[in-house]
């Protein structure tokens, strides 16, 4: 009988597959050069082979100099381009399971100081998000830190002057990588000591060329900045961009002129006047395939603005005036009482919502102080409440799934990420509006309800001992299989401001 068991067991026993034999220690192989190339290549590590092109210092008139100490060589080869996107996919799986990413201290002042000091470091070649993200994402200078030279937030004179370095720094960095190139593109990373390549996250970007210029804008005079967020602080910092601001909008115009006609030629439709219907584009909301989305005919108008004020083109304001009044009549939808998300079938027919509406606040395309906008700031605001979308905390960029307008790899490896999730940068931008709208209308609602929202996020950076950049539906930082949240993410600039400007007020008395 034993002899019978034992042979039978001997026949269930299955040899490993001969092609899996064969592939696995080869994909190890791969896998770990692949690796070591992403560290080696990544500024951000101790080790890394990567140089630092651009440094600052501070002249006899206090003003910022760009010192320049090493080249950068744009790689447009197909094989620099596959590699930027193995490295992309790379750190973010590695970043999943590495290990703790939280700040040191534990009191809220000391977590905010030590992102400070890890995130807006000057000898670091740009500014990134923290962690996973070592590439240069653009639009990180005009939306998630498009607060970053608010002259009323600084922590000390070292925290101001390491601020302006860095942001001056990585504009600068975009600038001379993008000067030659055919077209813009959502990232820049770096594959080599001083080689870069291009790559685009799913879809040509809508917010790069935004995003340069309003760089170069608020460098120049933090005037524009303070109007969109105004409050009084007890102390105020002055600029010392504006010189080197300057010389690099004369020394990059012609091809910044170059990129403005380009951006326009390829996504704006001369029939409608609005983002073509039949491409895709990138924003902050790139992981969803939407078809000439809210976002992205904002991005065109403000781009559009900038140009002009900026000089790179001719002065129109009847141009804006009527792309203005274009995107209004066609994007909001009394119905729901907000704007719609896109032009696409299924949105037009199930009347999708998404909050990166809130993009109007901090380009100015609506003013809250203005009654008759403030009534569509209003009304989005009921909508967001009545769907729970600022539920535990703001802000959810929808209240459902839709799975299916995700890109495939979103939708398999996190469909979570850009649909129910929280994001921290529209959670402050929502504190805020909630802000100017009970300074405009004194409903105290408003005001309880960004207090909350605030405190919130306060409670978070404390239990976290960071700034997480996303939270899951439930509140908790988000992390599945394929996707951890950055933790130490230098958009906590975003939170210091929204925080000001509510202390700037003097609370209700019936509160």
């Amino acid at each position: 009988m034993i002899k019978r068991v034992l042979s039978r067991s001997k026949h269930t026993v299955k040899k490993v597959p001969h092609w899996l034999a064969r592939w696995v220690p080869a994909f190890v192989i791969l896998y770990t050069i692949l690796g070591l190339l992403s560290y080696l290549t990544n500024p951000f590590t101790k080790y890394t082979l990567v140089h630092v092109p651009y440094q600052t210092s501070v002249n006899e008139d206090g003003q910022l100099t760009i010192l320049r100490e090493g080249s950068l060589r744009l790689r447009t080869s197909q094989f620099y381009g596959i590699f930027a996107q193995l490295k992309s996919g790379y750190h973010i799986l590695s970043n999943v399971y590495g290990g703790n990413k939280q700040a040191k201290a534990d009191t809220l002042n000391e977590i905010i100081l030590d992102i400070h000091k890890l995130r807006f470091d000057p000898n670091e070649p740009y500014l990134i998000s923290g962690d996973h993200f070592s590439m240069l994402y653009i639009r990180s200078l005009g939306i998630f830190y498009h607060t970053l030279l608010d002259p009323r937030t600084p922590l000390s004179d070292e925290d101001w002057l390491n601020r302006q370095k860095i942001y001056l720094q990585t504009t600068a960095y975009a600038l001379e990588v993008f000067k030659d190139a055919p077209a813009l593109s959502t990232t820049i990373v770096p594959v080599g000591e001083n080689s870069v390549a291009q790559m685009n996250i799913y879809s040509p970007p809508s917010d790069t060329l935004y995003s340069l210029l309003y760089a170069l804008d608020v460098m120049q005079s933090s005037t524009a900045l303070e109007n969109t967020y105004p409050f009084i602080a007890s102390h105020k910092y002055s600029l010392q961009t504006q010189e080197a601001a300057q010389q690099l909008l004369m020394d990059y115009r012609p091809s910044l002129q170059y990129h403005y006609l380009h951006f326009i030629r390829s996504v704006v439709d001369e029939k409608t006047g609005l983002v073509k219907k039949d491409i895709l584009l990138s924003g902050t909301k790139d992981i969803s395939k939407r078809q000439s989305a809210f976002y992205d005919n904002v991005m065109v108008w403000k781009t559009t603005q900038l140009a002009q004020k900026l000089q790179i083109i001719p002065q129109d304001q009847a141009v804006l005036d009527q792309l203005k009044q274009r995107i209004l009549d066609t994007y909001w939808k009394p119905e729901i009482g907000c704007f719609i998300e896109d032009q696409s079938t299924a949105a037009l027919a199930n009347n999708y919502y998404s909050s990166d509406w809130l993009i109007v606040l901090k380009t100015g395309f609506l003013d809250p102080f203005d009654p008759t906008e403030r009534q569509l700031y209003q009304e989005c605001v009921k909508y967001i409440q009545a769907q729970g979308i600022d539920s535990p905390f703001g802000l959810k960029y929808q209240q459902e799934m839709r799975g299916e307008r995700l890109h495939p790899i979103v939708r398999i490896g996190a469909p979570e990420y850009g649909s129910t999730a929280i994001w921290s940068n529209w959670g402050m931008e929502y504190i805020k509006l909630l802000t100017f709208l009970y300074r405009t209308t004194g409903d105290t609602s408003y005001y309880q309800r960004a207090q909350q929202q605030l405190d919130a996020y306060t409670d978070n950076i404390i239990r976290y001992s960071c700034y997480p950049e996303v939270y899951n539906d439930q509140g908790q930082m988000f992390q599945n299989l394929f996707y951890k949240s950055v933790c130490q993410t230098g958009w906590v600039v975003t939170y210091e401001q929204a925080k000001a400007l509510l202390e700037s007020i003097p609370k209700p008395q019936t509160l």
